[in-house]
């Protein structure tokens, strides 16, 4: 408590009194529900965060029209027959001591759906990083989104909430793209002017606050820079602050940034440094005394200790840290700061599900999305205390262990290499992504924390494991890169992406990387090639290099690659190697061509599990496991999730 002295310490906004400025951003999870109701997944989810933590939680976004949904499945906030799972949650967040508001939203021109229903917007026209168009909105459809804003708003307040939020001008949504000089082209009376371009926000702000009364707390959330090259900048994001807080009708304002067509900076990846945004809330603070929610990466108690040391803002606004460890208050609050799981950013287990309407996760911790079955007080002590081998030292197998020592069980880990990590230390080579180094650094300290004895630099065989005389056996020994079976694959000058990023093996000046995996083993390890000078070309049969990275991540892993020369060759097999000369072929014409003097080949082409140690001991051990890539090569996300349900099962 001494330590975090201002994130620790209550906060007010309006009349309503928050135990700490610890604030759960608002964004949409995926929880789906059929009718647009709050389903109990979706309660859990927020309570979970109460039951961490938080101060306050703004839940949402939900949606006030039918036709500003932004997926099938959203909450539908007009419609009264949300009030009862509004009770439910308000009442379980309650419970935990936290407060709880709703974040309100009109979709506008951005949606998830698959086709998209009709999307409304000022002006007819596509947002240049988002193609689909738009029907532009008639005077009988403003009027119903002014209504459906204050049905919704009244239907927040009947459920037992603390305050409502408008997305006013956030990173999506309506009521921006009226507030934008390049989406509102419109020539009536919303449209031209500043003044006539804010005349919609307004609207909804006054018809709101009319309806919800000077005592509920209502706040708004605000773009201050869409970073694009047509969008609007710092100045007309303070500009658009001012106008809001001058109505006398806002209690805070709540900081954002990017759009659609940045994406990365909407939700910035690990490439964007943690706590970037602070200044946007310094730049709020010069036009309004309204308390400031920061936003931007924040995922450490001394750094957002800080931001309120600075003056920058009143309160700590995370989303995906708190989705990543909803217990960050509390361990903050006991002194256990060492213990948070800090998100990495790399938006596989979150943004990109949620991307594509998919529940909402976390590579981290399976239970996001699952919390009756995974989340805080889960976990039950076994039956019986056993003594458990886990060998291997990476994701997989440091997860079992740390599952099973908190179930009580007694636990000794052997690596063969000389550090924990497996292949996240090698992933954690690429440029840019040394954060994903978060995920060992975590469950390391959980084993220590736990008693795990650890071994290191020792490699069990059928054998030692025998004479371990261990009752429960879990095999965690990963996977190793796969050949391929390119003719001329065995030549001296090829490779595989280990050997370039552990630096086992120097390359020549011009390297060809054929990749197949989709994700980061090819692109990552382009750019790690050419940060050192390397000309590099990256043929690959899909679509585009890295087809299966999140988008936001790929946008700037792309813009760095390219301006080091990087040449990207998709839809492309490589078909032989012969010495220096690589044949590449087209997959959908079959057109043949060489590419010449190529001094390194780089093999991408997935991995094969190491499961010779799991097939040996089959028969010979009481209880045996297989967990991780030695089941089959995954992500991080389903191997951490596995290692779990088999802690829990032991």
């Amino acid at each position: 408590m001494k330590k975090f002295k201002r994130l620790l310490a209550p906060g007010k906004i309006g009349s309503l009194e928050l135990r700490n400025r610890i604030v759960f951003l608002p964004h949409y999870n995926g929880l789906r529900t059929a009718d647009g109701t709050l389903n109990d997944d979706h309660i859990n989810y927020y309570v979970e965060r109460a039951r961490g933590g938080c101060g306050l939680i703004i839940s949402g976004n939900y949606f006030v029209h039918p036709e500003g949904k932004a997926a099938a499945n959203n909450i539908e906030a007009w419609d009264p027959k949300v009030i009862t799972g509004y009770k439910k949650l308000s009442t379980g967040a309650h419970r935990y001591g936290a407060k709880i508001f709703v974040q309100l939203n009109h979709a506008g021109h951005t949606t998830l759906a698959q086709p998209p229903q009709i999307l409304m917007a000022p002006t007819q026209m596509s947002e240049p990083g988002y193609h689909y168009n738009t029907k532009e909105m008639e005077p009988e459809d403003i009027k119903e989104t002014v209504e459906g804003f204050v049905s919704s708003a009244i239907n927040v307040r009947e459920g037992g909430f603390d305050g409502v939020e408008i997305k006013g001008a956030a990173h999506d949504g309506l009521l921006r793209s009226f507030i934008s000089p390049y989406f509102n082209r419109r020539r009536d009376e919303y449209g031209g002017s500043f003044e006539k371009r804010m005349r919609l926000p307004l609207e909804v702000v006054h018809a709101i606050r009319a309806a919800v009364g000077s005592d509920f707390v209502f706040g708004v959330r605000i773009c201050m820079d869409e970073f694009t090259s047509w969008g609007y900048g710092v100045e007309e994001g303070k500009r658009i602050v001012r106008a809001f807080a001058e109505t006398g009708e806002i209690d805070y304002i709540s900081t954002d940034a990017g759009c659609f067509s940045s994406f990365y900076m909407e939700i910035p990846p690990m490439c964007i440094p943690p706590g970037f945004a602070e200044y946007l809330s310094v730049e709020i603070k010069e036009v309004t005394d309204l308390p400031v929610i920061a936003f931007g990466r924040i995922n450490d108690p001394v750094q957002a200790e800080k931001i309120l040391e600075n003056g920058s803002a009143e309160f700590i606004g995370m989303a995906r840290e708190l989705i990543c460890e909803p217990e960050f208050g509390n361990k903050a609050m006991d002194g256990r700061e060492e213990e948070i799981r800090h998100c990495i950013a790399c938006q596989d287990g979150c943004i990109y599900q949620v991307m594509q309407d998919q529940p909402i996760r976390c590579i981290q911790s399976p239970a996001v999305g699952r919390e009756a079955e995974y989340g805080i007080g889960s976990l039950k002590t076994a039956s019986r205390s056993k003594d458990v081998l886990v060998v291997g030292g990476g994701p997989a197998g440091l997860k079992v262990a740390e599952i099973a020592a908190k179930r009580g069980h007694r636990v000794t880990l052997y690596e063969k290499g000389k550090e924990l990590g497996g292949q996240v230390n090698i992933a954690a080579r690429i440029p840019y992504r040394e954060e994903i180094r978060e995920v060992v650094r975590h469950l390391t300290l959980q084993a220590e924390r736990l008693g795990v004895e650890v071994h290191l630099n020792t490699e069990m065989t059928v054998e030692n494991v025998e004479r371990a005389g261990k009752e429960v056996v879990v095999i965690a020994t990963g996977s190793f890169p796969a050949v391929g079976d390119i003719p001329g694959s065995d030549q001296e000058n090829v490779v595989n992406v280990w050997d370039i990023l552990l630096r086992e093996v120097e390359t020549g000046e011009h390297v060809l990387i054929y990749d197949t995996t989709r994700r980061w083993p090819g692109l990552g390890t382009a750019g790690f090639l050419a940060e050192r000078g390397i000309k590099v070309e990256v043929v690959t049969p899909c679509l585009y290099v890295g087809q299966q990275i999140e988008p936001s991540n790929i946008s700037l892993a792309y813009q760095s690659v390219l301006e080091k020369g990087v040449r990207l060759r998709p839809h492309t097999e490589l078909k032989e190697l012969r010495g220096d000369v690589a044949t590449i072929c087209n997959v959908y014409t079959q057109r043949e061509e060489t590419i010449k003097g190529v001094d390194t080949v780089v093999l991408s082409v997935g991995n094969v599990s190491c499961r010779g140690l799991y097939e040996g001991l089959k028969k010979k051990v009481q209880e045996l496991y297989c967990v991780g890539d030695a089941v089959l090569p995954r992500l991080i996300q389903q191997t951490i999730f596995d290692a779990e349900n088999i802690g829990r099962r032991i």
